[in-house]
């Protein structure tokens, strides 16, 4: 590397991938899914993986758990999630935009009927909204999920 190659990475700041701007989500939450009648709480977990290229989710309630790992690619400029639950079912969802604070999914794999969007409403909460056809119908469901905010 010569010294204008060096002194040009140093003075040029890097762009903060949109993956930076899920570092809100890190630690862990409370949250609850509701679909019609149906209320169920969880918490829900989120660390940084692959040094720091991708933000891992591990979700636990009553009634069981998943995991999810969620990535940016800058070359397709969308979002990937990929869902894997304790019964081995797996769901790959495609976003697009940069805007972390908001991400409209649609799945490709195995089921493409769902339809998620994944809303930051301030630094302690943030809401899921999803649709998704089961027997020729469309069910909807939200999710929230909330925080204390970080002492200092």
């Amino acid at each position: 590397m010569t010294l204008a190659s060096l002194v040009l990475a140093v003075a040029v700041p890097a762009k903060a991938a949109p993956i930076d701007g899920l570092h809100f989500l890190v630690g862990t939450w409370k949250c609850t899914y509701r679909a019609g009648t149906v209320s169920l709480p969880y918490a829900a977990t989120f660390a940084y993986d692959l040094a720091g290229h991708t933000l891992r989710e591990t979700t636990s309630s009553a009634v069981g758990a998943d995991e999810e790992v969620f990535a940016y690619d800058p070359q397709r400029r969308g979002w990937t999630t990929v869902i894997l639950d304790d019964h081995g079912s797996a769901t790959v969802m495609r976003g697009t935009g940069r805007d972390p604070n908001h991400i409209a999914y649609r799945s490709v794999y195995a089921d493409a009927s769902i339809a998620e969007t994944i809303d930051r409403l301030s630094a302690t909460e943030y809401a899921i909204h999803a649709t998704v056809r089961l027997g020729g119908k469309t069910m909807s469901s939200v999710d929230t999920c909330t925080r204390h905010a970080p002492s200092r």
